[in-house]
């Protein structure tokens, strides 16, 4: 990795010709510096950047009385309670679904730049479908399908909503989009299409829970039924680590491509199981108690929610749920998802542990919904109403904003209440937050699974907390003839290439995105990974660079990078033919990643 002193002429000017306005990244918790003149208005240009002195802490509110939004309230009705104690609003902007549409495009670029700048199209809210295949059954998957094809026709002209799945990991289907054809098109055969699940089997797990009762009517000595018992909870636990652990990786990376988004997301998930591991009572939770290791992932995640402002709309993809006994005459075939005729013979007769685990999940559900802002949908065969009102209430909101009066930043879990004066109205907003400073969260563990892995896999979602220019050209192209190509193989697969291409890699970083580490001298630090990895046409990874890079500079150097923008090198070796090119940038101090993939053609 080099760090040069400019770039060539024709990128200097893209970074004169093109500020970074449009694309401000938005945060749950921003600077207080800006709380003074943000009351009238929901301008994208006039949100404040995030920094690091007193927290201002968003709250998004639905305010609905039998079920219909709530319009017209004024900033004094309203009153917010932090842990029992009434806070001042100094941020008051109502949001409806009419709003002018806010859309943030790439800039224009000249052949071979391409940008991790945000682009989407929104109005008050941006909603986001997650078709969740991980825990939910194929059967329940096909059945959500439908119900969703017949309701996109009665979706209100210019919503704009996102579609990703979940399987073995997350995956982009389409981005933000109005074309209810697109939206269809995403839901149908190929990419969108409903997959087995790589982890979640309920034939499996009802074979698992019965499995020492067959022990028993068999026979077995008491020493086999209980390592019976063991081998099905050792199982269990391994399937549900596997589960909790790819569902939190991808809520965290939705997170983070939300983040950038301005104003309320709205996260419509459908999924057919959610276990209480994924949702825990912070307010009620016993801190003795033994949850596996999973509360330290939920907490990263809930935060990384709350500050991209996510409310979360779980919906339980299995609809109307009977217990056994009482659902004798039909039954959902595992193939058409469709209803067909039962027998007795074919009934459950434990009707208590379906009840118990029902009961468990729709807890879960309400929970989570509470926790971000949102709303629980199950024991309803009504899937694409619960979308159609999810869509409704989430674009028809308050924001609130204050600056918490306790100022003592150390991680605790700060409970939100907020009420309306003269009146009795429905609430949904997100009932706590966890007090700390962006310092501190930077310095959390990482979870298994590496953020800067997944923004790497192709057709993850683009990040772009990191804001940075790239241009990829082949070695032989004139723009580049100058920059000198290193000896040997680029990148750590390039040895495997046959007839490779080497191409050159030049990055412009916009050094707002960074934090910078203070030293002693008066130097400041800054820390950057740096990533390429190449796809070939079939997703499979053909070659990938990454390395660290250590930065230390004057003040004078900082204010230079802040006006000419902070130039790197890479170069990497491409096969012969049609690829994808994903370049990603970290900084390791603040956690932000910003990422763009990029179509390559090398020729024959």
């Amino acid at each position: 990795m080099v760090r040069r002193c400019s770039f060539p002429a024709i990128f200097c000017a893209v970074i004169v010709l093109f500020p970074l306005a449009n694309a401000r990244p938005q945060s749950g918790a921003l600077s207080a510096s800006a709380q003074t003149s943000h009351r009238e208005a929901g301008n994208p240009e006039q949100t404040p950047l995030f920094k690091t002195q007193a927290n201002l802490v968003l709250v998004d509110v639905v305010v609905t009385d039998k079920g219909k939004p709530v319009q017209g309230l004024s900033e004094s009705q309203f009153h917010v309670l932090e842990d029992g104690k009434e806070q001042k609003i100094t941020i008051f902007v109502e949001h409806r679904a009419t709003d002018a549409l806010q859309a943030a495009q790439a800039p224009q670029l000249p052949p071979g730049v391409y940008s991790s700048y945000p682009q989407y199209t929104v109005t008050s809210a941006a909603n986001v479908l997650l078709l969740d295949a991980l825990n939910t059954p194929l059967s329940d998957q096909k059945y959500v399908r439908q119900r969703m094809l017949r309701y996109l026709g009665a979706i209100p002209p210019g919503t704009q909503i996102a579609v990703f799945t979940l399987a073995s990991r997350l995956r982009m289907i389409t981005g933000f989009t109005t074309d209810a054809a697109s939206i269809a098109k995403a839901l149908g055969p190929g990419r969108g299409n409903a997959r087995k699940s790589p982890v979640f089997d309920p034939d499996l797990d009802e074979s698992l829970r019965n499995i020492a009762g067959i022990a028993q009517v068999v026979g077995a000595s008491p020493l086999t039924v209980a390592e019976m018992k063991q081998y099905a909870a050792d199982t269990a636990s391994f399937e549900v680590d596997q589960r909790m652990q790819i569902t939190m990786d991808a809520m965290q990376q939705l997170a983070r491509y939300l983040s950038t988004i301005p104003g309320r997301k709205n996260l419509i998930w459908f999924s057919g199981s959610f276990p209480a591991t994924i949702a825990p009572d912070y307010l009620q939770l016993d801190p003795t108690s033994a949850e596996r290791d999973y509360l330290q992932m939920v907490k990263r995640t809930d935060e990384l929610m709350t500050r991209a402002r996510v409310a979360v709309y779980p919906v339980d993809a299995r609809g109307l749920l009977n217990v056994p006994s009482t659902d004798a005459a039909e039954y959902r075939d595992s193939t058409t998802g469709e209803y067909m005729s039962n027998s007795a013979e074919t009934t459950h007769t434990d009707d208590s542990g379906m009840i118990s685990e029902m009961f468990s999940e729709h807890v879960t559900m309400d929970q989570i919904a509470r926790d971000t802002g949102g709303k629980a949908f199950y024991n309803t065969n009504g899937i694409g109403e619960a979308l159609g009102e999810a869509i409704e209430n989430g674009s028809n909101y308050y924001t609130l904003g204050y600056v918490p009066e306790n100022r003592n930043y150390k991680g605790a879990f700060r409970k939100i209440r907020v009420g309306i004066a003269g009146g009795h109205y429905d609430l949904q907003y997100r009932q706590g937050y966890f007090a700390d400073t962006a310092e501190a969260e930077a310095k959390r563990l990482p979870t298994k699974i590496d953020p800067m892995v997944a923004a790497m896999q192709v057709g993850a979602p683009p990040l772009s907390q990191l804001l940075f220019e790239v241009r990829v050209l082949p070695r032989n192209d004139a723009s580049v003839k100058d920059e000198p190509v290193s000896a040997g193989p680029a990148g750590q697969m390039a040895k495997s290439l046959k007839h490779a291409r080497r191409y050159m890699v030049d990055y412009w970083i916009d050094p707002r995105s960074l934090d910078h580490k203070a030293l002693p001298d008066g130097k400041q630090q800054t820390q950057l990974e740096m990533t390429e990895v190449v796809y070939d046409e079939e997703g499979i990874r053909v070659n990938y660079s990454d390395g660290g890079l250590t930065l230390t500079q004057t003040p004078q150097e900082v204010q230079h990078d802040l006006q000419a923008g902070l130039p790197m090198h890479e170069q990497i070796d491409l096969p012969p033919g049609k690829c994808y090119l994903r370049v990603g940038v970290h900084d390791l101090l603040n956690g932000r990643i910003g990422t763009a993939q990029i179509p390559v053609d090398t020729g024959k």
